[in-house]
């Protein structure tokens, strides 16, 4: 990525050899970056290509770190606990929980008690429920098999493109499998005439302007046509974050011209999520972890003692910690060290964490992305990250 950064765009790649070739011959000179000024979809597939490549390292960096993962956490614990007004939304972090869906971040919904906060908490660790079980087995397992949790990459449709964009793989194939679902992505904004009005123009290919051609996708068995009948009465969540709606019909038969254009505006509309600057929340989620740390390290200290935090990539513990404090569970073997005899359930910790957030929030920090997307994609996102808040 950084090679084509460099070759390509920080500088002319052309030029050298251009002028190689004007010592030899009477030929004009020309216009720095000409030819990506006359290709204006070779600077188009180089943006979408550095823009995947850049959301690949991202995810794969915050899910190293565990940032966006447990500050997440932290937060929809102080906001169940109504320890922060609830006009205080940290609107960054709440929209990426609804690009990436709370389940990345909870396994499952939101929890809503503190004995809920830890046991997720234990999940998205990568251990097992059993660490809480008061009669657990000596030889029980404690890693869960399925390992931490973790972010996943967004843009459903542009992954598609990715291994030929990217990774310089010829051999793109398309099949009823890979088309199916972008067919079927639609946006939850979508009006009940327009939706007739489009099962009207699938259903009679000849009509409107289309070339009459249509793209096909069938079922290739028995138990693929009633898994298709399954899914038609459900309501799925793409990668993305969109919505598929309920299947119409079990043989599709989509114009070449409609599919196209569904296929523009699936990529357009993950423009977004493309954009989305995973490391700048990072840089916040981190100081944020620093700042509950120093605020709530006395109470830590009385709780658990020195030797909570050996670290500073340790952070994320803390979280752990400010949970366990406020349930009756004294200790977590291979995760977590026991409390102090004596010390009382408390969730003192949680309320000075709160109010770390709640500076945070005020200091502006919690909208930056929000901003910066506003800017670069030119997206009021008005009350929408209000209500997800």
């Amino acid at each position: 990525m950084l090679y084509v950064i460099d070759q390509w765009i920080g500088k002319d790649a052309v030029a050298d050899q251009w002028q190689k070739v004007r010592r030899h011959a009477a030929i004009p000179d020309r216009e720095p970056f000409q030819l990506l000024r006359q290709y204006p979809v070779i600077c188009g597939l180089f943006s979408f290509a550095l823009g995947m490549r850049y959301q690949e390292l991202q995810i794969v960096f915050v899910n190293a770190w565990g940032s966006l993962m447990y500050t997440a956490q932290l937060y929809n614990a102080v906001r169940q606990e109504k320890l922060m007004p609830k006009s205080k939304i940290w609107k960054d972090m709440a929209f990426v929980i609804s690009l990436q869906g709370p389940d990345k971040f909870f396994v499952g919904d939101p929890p809503t008690g503190v004995e809920d906060y830890l046991k997720r908490y234990i999940l998205s660790m990568g251990y097992s429920a059993a660490l809480l079980a008061k009669n657990r087995r000596k030889n029980a397992h404690a890693v869960s098999a399925k390992g931490p949790r973790q972010l996943m990459k967004l843009c459903a449709v542009g992954q598609l493109f990715a291994g030929r964009y990217c990774d310089n793989d010829a051999a793109l194939a398309w099949t009823p499998e890979m088309i199916k679902p972008i067919i079927q992505a639609k946006f939850d904004d979508d009006s009940d005439d327009d939706e007739e009005e489009e099962e009207d123009k699938i259903s009679s290919p000849s009509k409107g302007n289309n070339d009459g051609k249509a793209l096909k996708v069938r079922p290739t068995s028995k138990q693929a046509q009633e898994s298709e009948v399954q899914q038609s009465k459900e309501v799925k969540q793409s990668k993305s974050g969109a919505l598929l709606r309920q299947a119409r019909y079990a043989e599709s038969a989509i114009p070449t011209t409609d599919f196209l254009y569904k296929l523009g505006n699936a990529l357009h509309a993950e423009t977004v999520e493309m954009s989305l600057d995973y490391l700048r929340i990072h840089r916040f989620c981190w100081m944020l972890l620093r700042s509950v740390h120093d605020n709530c390290k006395p109470r830590l200290l009385e709780t658990y003692g020195g030797g909570y935090l050996e670290r500073e990539n340790q952070l994320p513990c803390v979280v752990g910690y400010i949970f366990m404090s406020a349930t009756v569970t004294s200790h977590i073997a291979g995760l977590l060290i026991p409390k102090k005899k004596g010390v009382e359930v408390s969730n003192r910790l949680l309320v000075t964490a709160a109010e770390a957030i709640e500076a945070m929030i005020d200091s502006g920090a919690g909208a930056i992305e929000q901003k910066v997307l506003e800017r670069m994609v030119a997206i009021d996102f008005g009350g929408t990250l209000e209500q997800l808040g």
